[in-house]
């Protein structure tokens, strides 16, 4: 190796404090939301005994990611973000404390209000941060460390959702005060990161006059653009992917198989353990995020289809772990993309516009899973969905701005 390919492989690792120390908060606050999102559905549903009013807690959290290109146009607004990071960060503390206070009034109808409003605060919280982590990691990463940071975030991001997601169940079991306790101190401690970062004012940030020209401008922005219009529609395939996988493994371990509820946590670390795997190998990955796109893409649908042909749950881990590692590598891959061709003004309404999206078909698709089961069964379910993916895979063809792009 050359002494300045050696040089450029070395500044490709020198990250910026304030980076390392957005990767710091945003891995502590990705634990703390994945474990409260299991707990949160735990709690409603010993609380109130009904299965809907649990289910609307879930859809309480997912509620504010309907209008993330608006926290978006708000975040590209600022000039500093540290003081918004801090705020958001500081109600999760405030609204999980709030919910211990309601817990101790033992009243049902005030329990039950207080689960929905720290649901979405949470979600709320954790929006707001996307946007302003997306700004921050154009602003914090130089060109050339693009690539390797978004890995390194994608990477450790997924171990947090893992731990988390292990974590929920041990504090359960301790106890629904401990459980509280535990996660208002894990999005203390996320606070801290963002307490120790440089105030770095952006240089240009968004000079629409109202909020409304900004959105305006970041949904033009988005959909004007041939190569961002590709990344959206691939965003949904994955989204898509996702999306209808939780209940279709569902009802696979519960319906089809009739196995204990281990087989299904077994199924979602093996999609976790893949989708750590992929965000590694993706650094490595150099050439056209439309070749990238379909080579992930297609395959994951046609795993959905063999899943709905076999018999047996044992290959469906190693199914899983392939489908987690592909999107892990094609995860890395569009988000070097977004920070690569988005002007730093406008990544906090591109991410939200993008998130929007993405977001509005995963709520779609967990209902729609369940009614293609009640119409297809569950091996059509496979097959229709293995069938949309694999279309969607080319769609990057159509695209010919996006297809080029290189990583």
């Amino acid at each position: 190796m050359t002494e300045s390919g050696t040089a450029l492989d070395q500044h490709k690792l020198r990250f910026t404090g304030n980076f390392k120390l957005l990767v710091a908060t945003g891995t502590v606050s990705r634990t703390g939301v994945a474990g409260f999102q299991i707990s949160v559905l735990w709690i409603a549903l010993l609380i109130t005994r009904s299965s809907i009013l649990a289910g609307l807690a879930d859809g309480m959290a997912v509620l504010p990611l309907f209008f993330s290109f608006a926290f978006g146009a708000y975040v590209d607004r600022l000039t500093s973000k540290k003081s918004l990071a801090i705020l958001v960060s500081a109600a999760r503390v405030v609204s999980i404390f709030a919910l211990f206070i309601a817990l101790l009034v033992d009243n049902l109808i005030i329990e039950t209000l207080s689960i929905y409003l720290v649901a979405f605060v949470i979600g709320l919280s954790t929006d707001v941060m996307n946007s302003t982590s997306a700004s921050w990691s154009k602003q914090f990463l130089t060109e050339t460390q693009y690539q390797s940071g978004t890995s390194l975030s994608q990477s450790l991001g997924g171990i947090a959702e893992g731990l988390g997601y292990g974590i929920s169940g041990v504090f359960l079991i301790l106890g629904l005060n401990f459980a509280i306790y535990s996660f208002a101190i894990i999005f203390a401690i996320a606070i801290i990161p963002i307490l120790l970062m440089k105030d770095e004012k952006t240089a240009s940030i968004s000079t629409e006059k109202d909020m409304n020209s900004s959105i305006r401008k970041g949904l033009e922005y988005v959909f004007k653009d041939k190569r961002l219009r590709g990344l959206v529609i691939i965003i949904l395939a994955i989204n898509l992917a996702f999306g209808t996988l939780g209940i279709f493994m569902v009802y696979l371990i519960q319906d089809q198989f009739r196995l204990s509820a281990v087989y299904f946590t077994t199924l979602a670390l093996s999609l976790t353990i893949g989708v750590i795997l992929g965000s590694v190998l993706g650094s490595a990955a150099k050439g056209k995020v439309g070749v990238y796109s379909i080579v992930t893409i297609l395959p994951i649908g046609l795993l959905l289809f063999l899943i709905g042909i076999l018999k047996s749950v044992y290959p469906d881990f190693a199914i899983t772990s392939v489908i987690g590692l592909l999107i892990g590598v094609i995860n890395v891959v569009i988000n070097t993309a977004i920070i690569k061709i988005v002007d730093q003004e406008m990544m906090g309404r591109v991410s939200g516009v993008i998130k929007t999206f993405g977001v509005s078909l995963t709520f779609l698709s967990g209902t729609i899973g369940g009614i293609l089961i009640q119409v297809l069964t569950l091996q059509g379910s496979f097959y229709l969905i293995g069938a949309i993916v694999c279309i969607i895979s080319f769609t990057p063809v159509a695209f010919r701005e996006f297809y080029n792009l290189m990583v």
